[in-house]
């Protein structure tokens, strides 16, 4: 009976592997539940075994519910196999002191914040990673993605985590200006964190990622790379076809950080979006989404994609099958270690 019921357990959290997520706790459980697919199917497949040896009079039940529940789990791996991606083993995000961390204070507006740096231990003229974290635009801190920042850093880049205001206290371009501002600073005291201001690259993650396309993005910029974790591309699109389900209220939350409406201000919503700022000349881009991505729709990444090669832009696109929002939050799940190593494979030829 034990053994049921702790399947029956595990089937509620499987279910959430094809479930399309209603709200915001939602998505969390469907992100969590499709990254920990691989070890939730050799769980339940251990758990079939027991049930097979079962002699209790709810076995037939258990293998049932056991069956069920590997097929679910099989999901996410059977779509990236067949996509022809190969699964990567995690990483882990441990500092054994080839990394120092430090806070470099900055003041925003009139708000107090710091940078966090994650600098390689040794050597010199590293080049400069500026990471932007995700969060809406209303939340998140520099200490968000450290497994990504010090994996890089690590492997011998200079990473800054920028922080901005956030909305809806703080609207589009003051957030913008905020990550514009640090990245000014950290150049003219590159030498000081014995990085090379010479090579650098900007990536961000989902409203981060907006934030570093538009930087990358700015005439006369200076990056080499720009690199977008589900990043918002369209903001009068994402305004305007909302996703279904929508669990985040995506109209909602770009309103309140633009501040109107698309009919109030349609430059303003021209002016944040990435997509319209697309010329020939741009740097190498990679671009890491899932195509099921209940915030940032994939149909937008792939006419992003289109938009920047068709002006000859160099655009690495990695497509991740069955991913959700927000998938890199899991560093040892199914998709952010082939993420983790498509961004490295990136930089080192980028930069």
């Amino acid at each position: 009976m034990l053994l049921l019921v702790a399947l029956a357990l595990l089937a509620c959290l499987c279910l959430w592997i094809v479930v399309p997520p209603p709200n915001a706790a939602a998505i969390i459980a469907t992100v969590f539940a499709i990254e920990i697919s691989p070890y939730l199917l050799v769980l339940n497949a251990v758990l079939l075994f027991g049930a097979f040896r079962s002699r209790a009079r709810v076995k037939w039940a258990a293998v049932a519910v056991a069956t069920a529940n590997i097929v679910l789990c099989a999901l996410p791996l059977g779509a990236l196999i067949a996509s022809g991606a190969r699964p990567v083993w995690p990483e882990a995000a441990v500092n054994n002191g080839s990394v120092i961390e430090m806070d470099i204070p900055v003041t925003l507006g009139h708000d107090r914040t710091a940078i966090r740096a994650y600098l390689p231990a040794a050597g010199a003229n590293h080049p400069i990673v500026f990471a932007i974290y995700g969060g809406a635009w209303r939340n998140g801190t520099p200490v968000n993605d450290a497994w990504l920042n010090r994996g890089l850093a690590a492997d011998g880049d200079a990473v800054f985590a920028l922080d901005y205001r956030h909305a809806p206290a703080y609207r589009f371009p003051d957030a913008l200006d905020d990550v514009k501002s640090e990245i000014t600073l950290i150049v003219a005291h590159a030498a000081q964190y014995r990085a090379d201001a010479r090579r650098m690259a900007v990536l961000g993650h989902s409203s981060g990622g907006q934030l570093a396309e538009l930087c990358a993005f700015a005439p006369h910029a200076q990056f080499r790379a720009l690199i977008s974790y589900s990043g918002a591309i369209d903001l009068l699109k994402g305004y305007e076809i909302v996703p279904k389900p929508d669990p985040i209220d995506v109209r909602g939350v770009i309103g309140a950080y633009m501040g109107s409406t698309p009919a109030q201000a349609p430059q303003d919503y021209r002016e944040a979006s990435p997509i319209d700022h697309v010329r020939p000349g741009l740097p190498p881009t990679l671009l890491i989404y899932g195509t099921r991505d209940h915030v940032v729709d994939f149909d937008f990444a792939t006419t992003f994609r289109d938009a920047l090669r068709r002006d000859g832009n160099d655009v690495t696109f990695v497509t991740l099958p069955w991913t959700e929002h927000g998938f890199e939050d899991v560093p040892f799940g199914l998709h952010a270690p082939i993420a983790l190593r498509a961004v490295k494979d990136f930089l080192n030829k980028a930069l």
